[in-house]
């Protein structure tokens, strides 16, 4: 199951509350309880997606996730806070959020689009098709990311240049606009935050190169322990891994590198409410984003290539799934990067 940490789940919890929800009847709505902030575990994300739904429906506000801004603080990421505060750089510290996302939820894939101007900060929710992913939840997103931004640099408080949401534009969007600007994108493949890259290249007050090591060490070590207790974890590495080599990658290829049989690996993964398939979906569509978007060296590549490379049978199988992760061909993603 895909899941955020509790501590996490506290965070949006108390932003409903500012909008006026009763978190406590929601979850008893949803045959939960308040022991769920305190579940070693975490919060299943479909129990979340629910909550905020809900409360926004309630609240009559659907712009209640955007209420996450105030309430953004490195804190709220626990040990990844603290690598992120001792980056040099905002730039760095966004590619901190990216290498260490794992350690607050395992329901979206985040990378870094490295572009001459500018630097993207992009989400892809694997947790679901995207389209049942609620607005409150994403715009919460967005809005804890750029009220963390305006933390570690509160002199600047650098603003997007542009955001995209994978939701319908909203009848009003004047609140959005009022927190992100006016270039804003619906309908998106992606949710993504685009900042200029000298505002990323601004060093942080908070920076500290000895603490940094310290913090980073700490942070990988944490991770390392969340991959080796969790086969969910170590199958998503192998896989991403071996499809970016365009080796075998099949169910009985990948139970065999993580030293278990076939069967043994699906009981498993089921064990933590996981399938092999699920996981081989989410790696080919975080490769395939790379691969057609991210290098100049991947645009000599064909799509048939690339489909080939990511295990794909034929061309027709690698089209029917990019429509599906990204809402358009694959030679139409990479035409709009």
């Amino acid at each position: 199951m895909h899941r955020m940490t509790s501590a996490s789940f506290r965070v949006l919890a108390d932003v409903l509350t500012d909008g006026g929800a009763n978190v406590e009847a929601l979850l008893k709505q949803f045959d939960s309880s308040e022991e769920v902030f305190a579940n070693p575990k975490g919060v299943g994300l479909e129990l979340v997606y629910k909550v905020m739904a809900e409360a926004a429906k309630r609240t009559g506000n659907p712009d209640i996730g955007l209420l996450a801004y105030t309430r953004a603080h490195p804190a709220n990421l626990e040990v990844l806070g603290y690598a992120v505060m001792s980056c040099a750089t905002l730039g760095t510290a966004l590619q901190r959020l990216v290498d260490y996302h794992s350690l607050i939820s395992n329901g979206f894939c985040m990378c870094l689009e490295r572009k001459p101007q500018a630097l993207r900060l992009i989400g892809f929710d694997i947790s679901m098709e995207p389209s049942l992913t609620p607005r409150p939840f994403i715009d919460a997103g967005a809005a804890q990311t750029l009220g963390l931004v305006h933390w570690l640099l509160p002199k600047h408080k650098p603003q997007p240049l542009a955001a995209t949401f994978t939701y319908p534009e909203p009848a009003d969007t004047t609140r959005l606009e009022r927190l992100l600007g006016n270039n804003l994108l619906f309908d998106a493949p992606y949710n993504s935050l685009t900042f200029s890259i000298d505002d990323c290249s601004i060093a942080l007050p908070t920076a500290d190169p000895a603490l940094d090591v310290l913090h980073v060490e700490y942070a990988r070590a944490r991770l390392n322990v969340l991959l080796n207790d969790s086969m969910t974890a170590r199958v998503r590495r192998v896989l991403s891994e071996r499809l970016a080599q365009g080796v075998p990658s099949d169910l009985d290829k990948i139970a065999q590198v993580v030293g278990v049989s076939a069967r043994s690996l699906q009981r498993r993964l089921s064990n933590e409410d996981m399938h092999f398939s699920a996981l081989q979906d989410e790696a080919r569509l975080m490769l395939a984003h790379n691969f057609l978007r991210n290098s100049v060296r991947n645009s000599v590549r064909s799509v048939k290539y690339i489909g080939a490379l990511l295990g794909f049978r034929d061309q027709s199988s690698f089209h029917k799934a990019c429509l599906r992760w990204f809402g358009m061909t694959p030679g139409r993603y990479r035409e709009e990067s």
